[in-house]
This record gives C-alpha cells, sequence and structure tokens, in this order.
C-alpha cells in the first residue's frame, strides 16, 4: 500500500489511527516540506489525548507552513485542551488575520473567550461564527447558553429558536428552550418541552433530571423522582440527579431515604457543597442527636469553607465606634418568600443616622416585594448573577463594617462568600435554625427563649440574644378578614397544619391521629404544595389510616395562586397544630394573624423551640407544652371549648398587633444596638 497522506487520511477518518500514525512518520521520515503529515500527526494525537506530542507536531507544522491558518486552529484546540486558554485565543486570532472568514475559528475563539470570562468578546465572535455559517448550530447552541448566563434570557431564546429554524425541532435546542422556561418560572411548559427531547432521546440523562426539576417546581415530588431515578439509571455517577433525588424525598417526609441520596452525592463529588448543605438541613427534621448534628455542620465548614478564608484582610476599616456603620445584608430571599415577612419590619424601621443599609440581592426572578424592600434602603446592589468571588471583591469595595447573612444552608445561600471573610465582622440571622458550622462567621442573632445558654455548645459562632423575640412578623397588607370558628358551621372541630411536609413526621402524624381518634368527627387540614401529586398524597392518607383515622377525616389542600388565597385557607382550621421537633415559624404567625391558636411542643434545640418563643412573644405562652402527652391533651381540651375558641379568634389579631411579636420599632432598635455593640468590641479589639 502506498505511503502517501491521502491513505493516511483514509485511515484516520476510519479509525485506524495507529496505521495512519505509522503512514504519518513514514512521509516526516524523508526530505521535504512535511507540514501536512505533522499536522494529521497532531490530530491523531489529540485524538489519542497524547497533548504534549499533538502540541509538539502541530508546532513543527507551523514552523514549516506559517500562513496556514489551519495548523493554528488545531493547536488553539490543543492549547485549550491543556487548560492555556490565553495562548489559545492567541492562535485563533492568528487563524482569523490569515482567513477573515473563517466560521470554525470565529466559534472556537468565542469558546475561549468564554472560558476567560470575558463575555461581551465571546458574543462578538459567536455572532460572527453564525453570520458566516448560518447553519453553524454549535454557535447558536452556545451563543443562547451564553446568553442565559448572563441573565439575558430573550436574546437566548432568540438564539435557540433561530437553531429550530435552520434546522427543526432538534433536542439539543428544545432542551435550551426548556431550561430557559424553567429560569422563568415556567415549569409546565419546561416539563413539555423536556418530555419532547426525552421522546427524541430516551437516553438523554439531562432531560430527564431537568424533567424532574420541573416536576419538582410544580409539586409533583413522586413524578420527580421518577424522573431523576430515571436518569440516575442512565447516568449512575451524576451527582446532581442524586442530590436532586435526596430533595424529592424529603419533601415526601423520607427522610432517611433522603439523607441516603445526599451521602451518595458526597460520595461522587466530595466537594458537593450544595448536596453537604442540604443533609445538614435534612438533619434538623428530627434532631435526633445535636452534637453529631453540629459536627456535621463543622465538616461542612471545614471541608467548604476554610481554605478560603483570606490570610489578611481588605480594605482598613475606621475604628470609630460611633461612627455611622455600613450594614450589608446577603440573600436569596428578597421577594415572596418567608424570610421577607421577618427582614421588612427591620428594613423599614432603621435609624438611618446610624446605619447605612446595602443589600446584595441573589434573586433571580424580582417580584412587587423586592421592588417594596428596594424602597427602603440605601443601596440596592443584585449579585445573581455574580460568582461568589465577585461578590466578595464587590462586598470589599462596598466597605461593609457588618455582614449579615440571612440563608444559612437553605437553597441557593452565599455561604462561601462568608467564607471569603469580606467584611471584618460577620453574622447570620433569621434564615436558617442553626449553626452555619463556619469559622468565618464571628455571630448568630437569636433570642434566650429558643437558644438558652446551653446552645452554645452546639455553634460554632457566639450567640447574640436579642432583648425579647429573634422575629418580627409583618403580616401581608392584602390579608383577608378573620372569619369566624369554622365548627360553629361545620359541627365538628378542624385541626391544621399548613408547615413543610418535611416536618411532618410519622411520628406527627402518629401523635395528631391520637388526637383525632380521641375526638370522633373531627378532621386534619394539611396544605403543601407537594400535596398535588396524587401519589404523596396517598401516602400521607395511608400513613393516617395505619394510625386508625380514615381518609374521608384528612383534608388535603395544595398550591394557593396568592397569598390572600393561601391565608384565606386558614378559615378551614379552628387550631393549628405545630409539627414537632421542628416548629413552623412563618406557618405559627399566619395562623396567629388569621386568628388559629397554635399548639406547640418545645423541645432542647433551635428548631424546636421557635413555638415557645413566638407564643410567649405573642402573650400565648399557655398554648406551649412540654411533652407530646401534653400537647395531645391540649388539643382535646382547647377543642371542647368553642367558646373560648371564638372568643381567641376574635381577638386574636389585635392581640398579635400588640405584641413583641409585630413590634418593628423595638426589633429595629434592639437589632441596631447589637450592632453597634459589637462593633464596639472589635474597635476596642483592634486598639489593643
Amino acid at each position: 500500500m502506498p505511503e502517501t497522506l491521502t491513505e493516511a487520511v483514509r485511515q484516520y477518518h476510519a479509525g485506524h489511527l495507529e496505521e495512519a500514525e505509522r503512514i504519518c512518520r513514514a512521509i516526516i521520515s524523508k526530505p521535504g516540506n512535511h507540514a501536512e503529515a505533522l499536522h494529521l500527526s497532531a490530530a491523531i494525537a489529540l485524538r489519542q489525548e497524547n497533548l504534549v506530542i499533538a502540541e509538539q507536531q502541530v508546532m513543527k507544522a507551523i514552523e514549516e507552513s506559517p500562513a496556514e491558518g489551519n495548523f493554528y486552529n488545531t493547536l488553539g484546540v490543543v492549547l485549550r485542551r491543556q487548560g492555556k486558554a490565553e495562548q489559545a485565543r492567541d492562535c485563533y486570532l492568528q487563524v482569523l488575520k490569515l482567513s477573515p472568514g473563517d466560521a470554525e475559528a470565529a466559534f472556537n475563539l468565542a469558546n475561549v473567550l468564554g472560558d476567560l470570562e470575558e463575555h461581551t468578546e465571546a458574543i462578538y465572535y459567536y455572532k460572527q461564527a453564525c453570520a458566516r455559517n448560518k447553519q453553524y448550530l454549535s454557535a447558536y447552541l452556545n451563543l443562547g447558553y451564553l446568553y442565559r448566563k448572563q441573565g439575558a434570557l430573550e436574546e437566548a431564546e432568540k438564539c435557540f429558536r433561530e437553531g429550530i429554524l435552520q434546522v427543526g425541532e432538534k433536542p439539543e435546542f428544545l432542551f435550551g428552550l426548556g431550561l430557559l422556561q424553567l429560569d422563568q418560572g415556567r415549569s409546565r411548559e419546561a416539563q413539555e418541552l423536556f418530555q419532547q427531547v426525552i421522546q427524541c432521546q430516551p437516553q438523554y440523562a439531562e432531560a430527564h433530571l431537568y424533567a424532574g426539576n420541573a416536576l419538582y417546581a410544580l409539586g409533583h415530588v413522586v413524578g420527580a423522582e421518577s424522573e431523576h431515578r430515571l436518569c440516575i439509571s442512565l447516568k449512575p455517577d451524576y451527582s446532581i440527579a442524586w442530590n436532586n433525588l435526596g430533595n424529592d424525598l424529603r419533601d415526601q417526609g423520607r427522610l432517611v431515604e433522603a439523607r441516603d441520596a445526599y451521602r451518595k452525592a458526597l460520595q461522587l463529588k466530595p466537594d458537593y457543597m450544595r448536596a453537604h448543605s442540604n443533609l445538614l438541613f435534612s438533619l434538623l427534621y428530627d434532631m435526633a442527636d445535636s452534637q453529631a448534628v453540629y459536627e456535621e455542620h463543622l465538616k461542612w465548614g471545614e471541608i467548604h469553607a476554610a481554605g478560603l478564608m483570606p490570610l489578611r484582610q481588605g480594605i482598613e476599616h475606621a475604628h470609630d465606634p460611633e461612627r455611622r456603620l455600613r450594614i450589608g445584608y446577603v440573600s436569596p430571599d428578597f421577594k415572596e418568600h418567608s424570610v421577607a415577612y421577618f427582614i421588612e419590619p427591620i428594613l423599614a424601621d432603621y435609624d438611618h443616622n446610624d446605619f447605612e443599609i446595602c443589600c446584595f440581592s441573589d434573586v433571580n426572578r424580582p417580584d412587587a416585594v423586592t421592588e417594596r424592600l428596594k424602597g427602603h434602603v440605601d443601596q440596592w446592589l443584585d449579585i445573581s448573577a455574580c460568582s461568589d468571588d465577585a461578590v466578595a471583591d464587590m462586598i470589599r469595595q462596598e466597605d461593609i463594617d457588618i455582614l449579615v447573612d440571612l440563608a444559612g444552608h437553605t437553597s441557593r445561600h452565599r455561604l462561601l462568600v462568608f467564607a471569603r471573610k469580606p467584611a471584618p465582622i460577620q453574622v447570620t440571622y433569621l434564615g436558617y435554625p442553626a449553626t452555619t458550622g463556619m469559622k468565618a462567621i464571628d455571630y448568630r442573632l437569636t433570642d434566650e427563649l429558643v437558644d438558652p445558654v446551653e446552645s452554645d455548645d452546639f455553634h460554632s459562632e457566639e450567640l447574640i440574644c436579642l432583648p425579647k423575640s429573634f422575629l418580627c412578623y409583618a403580616p401581608t397588607a392584602i390579608s383577608p378578614e378573620v372569619s369566624p370558628s369554622p365548627c360553629h358551621t361545620n359541627g365538628y372541630i378542624s385541626f391544621g397544619s399548613f408547615n413543610h411536609l418535611s416536618k411532618v413526621t410519622e411520628a406527627v402524624i402518629s401523635a395528631w391521629s391520637e388526637i383525632l381518634l380521641r375526638l370522633p368527627g373531627s378532621r386534619m387540614v394539611l396544605k403543601h404544595i407537594s400535596l398535588q401529586d396524587p401519589s404523596n398524597r396517598d401516602r400521607y392518607l395511608r400513613l393516617f389510616e395505619s394510625c386508625g383515622v380514615t381518609r374521608d377525616r384528612i383534608t388535603l389542600l395544595s398550591w394557593s395562586e396568592s397569598v390572600h388565597d393561601h391565608l384565606a385557607c386558614y378559615a378551614e382550621v379552628d387550631i393549628a397544630l405545630d409539627t414537632f421537633p421542628y416548629n413552623g415559624t412563618t406557618t405559627t404567625c399566619e395562623s396567629l394573624w388569621m386568628g388559629v391558636p397554635v399548639i406547640t411542643v418545645a423541645g432542647q434545640d433551635h428548631v424546636s423551640r421557635v413555638g415557645l418563643s413566638l407564643l410567649k412573644n405573642a402573650g400565648l405562652e399557655d398554648l406551649v407544652m412540654h411533652s407530646v402527652h401534653e400537647y395531645i391533651e391540649k388539643a382535646v381540651d382547647l377543642a371542647a371549648d368553642r367558646k373560648h375558641l371564638s372568643i381567641l379568634r376574635t381577638e386574636m389579631r389585635d392581640r398579635i398587633s400588640n405584641s413583641v411579636l409585630c413590634d418593628q420599632q423595638a426589633m429595629a432598635m434592639a437589632l441596631g444596638q447589637a450592632y453597634r455593640n459589637i462593633w464596639q468590641h472589635y474597635c476596642a479589639g483592634q486598639a489593643q
């Protein structure tokens, strides 16, 4: 067989790389210009992931034929694979200098500019690639994803739709459109697109992943579980799918299985910070061992945060103990969310002579609440598209004195920003009922009811107790009027819980069932978004049945279109039963605001003492019990006194309005004093 370059190319395209390389070596061994053979030899080495040899061979090809743009293109690919992005960029620029119309070079240059976070330039060259070749599908696809990354969702959609216009409904573009719909909260439309992708490519693991994510957002947690398990069957080492499966199981109250899924995600990816945070949060729902839970939080801090602490602090802050302080709040929940009910009254009542307030908002879909919160503060910065490093730099540039985390280990937290210690004093507050486990966070704000003195042993932060309540509740302005007790119309008592179903453990259902069995004819009303899933509804009904309570005594409610409609559902409840050991917070405040008394069990840890703090500060300490037995007896006794229930219902809203729980001025003053005290302590330490 002749030792020709044509034969080598044929062997290369047939996948016979060793034979192609043998022919190339034979050609190169002879006198003459062998640039093409050297280039093919480089391509073979590239296919074999032998990047050093590939670079050597293509460099030799360029030496022999320096005006051949295709050689620089290959060198760029090799350099990018080696992580040498800046050198790769220079190669692609050289290609375009030699061949200005080269669509592939423009595409490759855009890719490497994306690696370098030079997004504006990357967009320019993706557009150039598309303009030079209308059917360059990868360019449309990558451009769409880059626009999505920047939050330019309309531009991203145009790219995906242009790809579909060029080649029809290809799975890659349908998938991209599905992601955009999910980004915008259009979960039903997203689910339909992902199903189209799955019909075309049943083995497309990522399509199953995001189909599951869309179902989860719609409250169909059992359907989400099914899709995530399909994804895992196709891609068993997919850590994200294991994490999301954990979320599905958690929201069905299947806590042991959820933790197993999170641990599997961490086994596959030990640095998977979000999965580890989800595991921590899941441990709080039944809180069997406070010390073990604390140690797991410390482990999170050591693995994910400790290495990010800077060796020295950045900007030097003026150590004047009485000067006006810059307070920064970081949260993904500056929107229609439970956190907003408790942070808004504080933001609205600050003394702006003493404090300048800056909110770092990680909200990807702002709403009317977001706009209202903006009006309360001195500065508002959107960090939703920023990396942790970029946010930390931003905080340093803004000269923040005290930085406050409002999320803890909840979804979309930014604890790794705090790990970089961008402010001299860092505090966690409000959003998470346990320690962060981080050395970089100095204090945790709480109160002595919810965190008694012995709680210090389970916190990496120093606890600062506010004078009365650690919370201040601001009910929505669109609350319905308080309705009469439904028992007078129904002829029976309706108990209720609108808590997250993760808190509704089998032990809780057992206690509720005993109450229902003690009161023949009584009913139980549960409300949560995941009760939209028929299989999940059936699971909870079966749990009640296993305790002797028939299905007809359980009412299951799911999603409400508005806060007003959600609150109106309390008209169906006479007495709210708090969950234990993880108490409700927003649900307890909502219940009281709507005239519904809440019975709680106080335990030993923060999660099991929130009800105590809320009810005592609302002047309703007689509804706080200290054992499950007392809790059951109190429910039975209160149900028997319908006259008292009516009085409570009539008086409750005024009672709450005039209590510590809704005194936003007192809360703002208490919080301000806490900030001033820790700042003065810091200044005194710096002066020594």
